[in-house]
C-alpha cells in the first residue's frame, strides 16, 4: 500500500518473469506471479500483458493450477477492459469446464469464473460483449446459460459450484438466465431491469449515501419515544383519576348516611336556553390540541417522495450536517437493509407488514447494535486464497485434520465433564441397574430386526435341518 511506484515495479517484475533468458524455478515463478497480481489488484493497475501470460499456465494438468487461477482472479478489478477478461474466461471454460475434465477440475473452473465475474461485472454486459474487438464476439448469454446448466450435474462438487454461479447471476444480471432459473429474487430484479454497469460507467452520488434514510430513522425514533412517553403519562393520570374517584365515592357514601335527601327543584326550560352550553369552549380547545398533536406526530416518509425530492433532501442534509462515526455506521446498515428489500420481495413484504402493525421502529431499533458480522480471518484487499475456488470435495478432505482436532477436543471435554448440563440420556441408560432393564421392551425386542440376535451367531432359536443332513448314508 505504501509503494512509491507500484506500476513501474509491477512492469519490471513481469518483464523479468517473461524473459526467456532468466533461469527461474517454477516455485519462484509462482511467487512472482502472486506478487505482480497482488499489486495489480490492490492498486487497480492496468497491466494488459499480464493476462495473456497467465493464460499460458491455465492447463488442466498444470502443476499448482489452482494457485494460478487464484492469481488470475487477483489481477481482475473494475478498471480492467472486458476484452482482456473474455480471453481468460474462454481459456478457463475450454480447459476446465468440459466433460473430458475431472469433476474436481470442473468445479474449480466454475468457481474461478464466478470470482472473475464478481470482480469485473462489466463482462456480463451484453453491450460490451457485442462491442468486443476480438476475433470472435463473446456471447455472454450463451456462456452464462451453459455454466448455469452445471447446477444439475451428477457430481456434488460441480453441482454446488454451478448453483453458486447461478445465485450470483440472479443478483448481478438475471436477464441472462432462463425464466425457470431466475428464482424469486431474480424475477423481481428482472422486472426492475437490473443489470451491471458498462465499462467506464460510474454511479454518481448526490450527497452522502443514506443521509435521507438516517433522517427518516431519527424522525421515526423521536415519534416512537414521544408516543411511548405519552402512553406512560396517560396511564399514570388514569390511575390517579381512579384513585380520586374511589375516594370521592367513599366520602359521598359516608355523608349520605348522616344527611337527609334534598328537596327537588323544578327548573324552567327557558332559563336553560339562556345559559350558554357548558363545555363548548372546552371541546373546541380539545379539538385544537388534537390537531396540534396530529401535526406534531407527522414524520418523514420517504416512500411518498419522488426520486428527485429524495436527491434534493440528501444534498440538503449532507451540506448542513456533520455526521459522526455512529451516524455513518447507521447509514451503512440502513442502505444495506433498503438494498435487501429492493432485491428480495419477501423482505419488502415483511417490511410492509411491520409498518402496517406499527412495528417499523421496533425493527429499526435492532440496527443499533454495534456487533459486526465480519469473519474471523484477516481480509486483505485484492488477495485471493486458493481454497476459496477449490472444489467442495477437496475442501472437505483438507479439513479432515481440523475435524479430527475438534473431535479430540470434544472427547476430552466430555471425559473431563467440562460441558454444561448434567448427564445425557445415553449415560443414564448405560448406568441403570440390570434388573430394572432386563424385562424392558428394548431388551425383549433386542433379537428382532436387523443387527439383533440371530441363530447364525449361536443365540438359540429353532433351526431347520438342511438338505445334506437328510441324505441317507450310502452303504458300500
Amino acid at each position: 500500500e505504501l509503494l512509491r511506484d507500484p506500476q513501474g515495479l509491477a512492469e519490471s517484475v513481469l518483464k523479468r518473469l517473461k524473459s526467456p533468458k532468466a533461469s527461474i524455478t517454477y516455485k519462484i515463478k509462482l511467487l512472482m506471479m502472486n506478487f505482480v497480481t497482488r499489486l495489480v489488484g490492490n492498486h487497480e493497475l492496468l497491466l494488459l500483458h499480464l493476462y495473456p501470460f497467465l493464460q499460458k499456465y491455465m492447463g488442466g494438468h498444470q502443476r499448482d493450477v489452482t494457485a494460478i487461477l487464484a492469481y488470475a482472479v487477483q489481477a481482475c478489478h473494475e478498471t480492467v477492459p472486458p476484452d482482456e477478461v473474455y480471453g481468460i474466461l474462454k481459456t478457463i471454460a475450454h480447459n476446465f469446464v468440459t466433460e473430458r475434465c475431472s469433476e474436481e477440475q470442473m468445479a474449480v473452473g466454475i468457481n474461478a469464473i464466478r470470482a472473475i465475474c464478481a470482480r469485473v461485472p462489466a463482462v456480463l454486459s451484453i453491450e460490451e460483449s457485442k462491442d468486443s474487438s476480438g476475433s470472435a464476439a463473446f456471447d455472454v448469454e450463451a456462456f452464462v446459460r451453459d455454466i448455469a446448466a452445471y447446477s444439475n450435474h451428477r457430481d456434488r462438487s460441480v453441482s454446488i459450484a454451478g448453483k453458486s454461479f447461478t445465485n450470483f447471476i440472479r443478483e448481478a444480471h438475471p436477464s441472462l438466465l432462463q425464466g425457470r432459473d431466475r428464482g424469486l429474487k431474480g424475477s423481481a430484479l428482472h422486472r426492475a431491469n437490473a443489470k451491471p454497469m458498462r465499462y467506464g460507467e460510474r454511479k454518481v452520488a448526490y450527497g452522502v449515501e443514506g443521509a435521507d434514510l438516517l433522517l427518516e430513522y431519527e424522525a421515526k425514533k423521536a415519534a416512537y419515544l414521544k408516543k411511548k412517553k405519552n402512553q406512560s403519562e396517560e396511564g399514570e393520570d388514569e390511575f390517579e383519576e381512579e384513585l380520586e374517584v374511589s375516594e370521592e365515592e367513599e366520602m359521598i357514601a359516608m355523608e349520605s348516611d348522616d344527611e337527609e335527601a334534598p328537596d327537588l327543584v323544578v327548573l324552567d326550560p327557558k332559563d336553560a336556553e339562556k345559559k350558554p352550553a357548558v363545555g363548548a369552549n372546552d371541546v373546541d380547545e380539545h379539538e385544537e390540541s388534537n390537531k396540534a398533536d396530529s401535526d406534531e406526530e407527522e414524520v418523514l416518509d420517504l416512500s411518498k417522495m419522488t426520486p428527485e425530492e429524495r436527491e434534493q433532501l440528501k444534498q440538503q442534509i449532507s451540506s448542513t450536517r456533520i455526521f459522526s462515526a455512529s451516524d455513518f455506521a447507521k447509514m451503512r446498515k440502513l442502505v444495506a437493509r433498503e438494498e435487501r428489500a429492493r432485491r428480495d420481495p419477501r423482505e419488502a413484504a415483511r417490511r410492509k407488514r411491520a409498518i402496517a402493525r406499527g412495528q417499523d421502529f421496533e425493527e429499526l431499533s435492532g440496527d443499533e447494535s454495534d456487533s459486526s458480522a465480519d469473519e474471523d480471518h484477516i481480509h486483505i484487499k485484492g488477495a485471493v486464497n486458493p481454497d476459496e475456488i477449490m472444489a467442495e470435495a477437496r475442501r472437505k478432505r483438507q479439513s479432515k485434520a481440523e475435524k479430527l482436532e475438534k473431535v479430540l477436543a470434544g472427547r476430552e471435554a466430555f471425559e473431563a465433564k467440562q460441558r454444561a448440563g448434567g448427564s445425557t440420556n445415553a449415560e443414564k441408560q448405560r448406568r441403570k441397574n440390570f434388573l430394572m432393564t432386563k424385562s424392558s421392551k428394548a431388551a425383549r425386542s433386542k433379537g428382532r430386526g436387523k443387527g439383533g440376535l440371530s441363530a447364525k451367531r449361536g443365540h438359540g432359536g429353532k433351526t431347520q435341518m438342511g438338505h445334506e443332513a437328510k441324505k441317507r448314508r450310502r452303504r458300500y
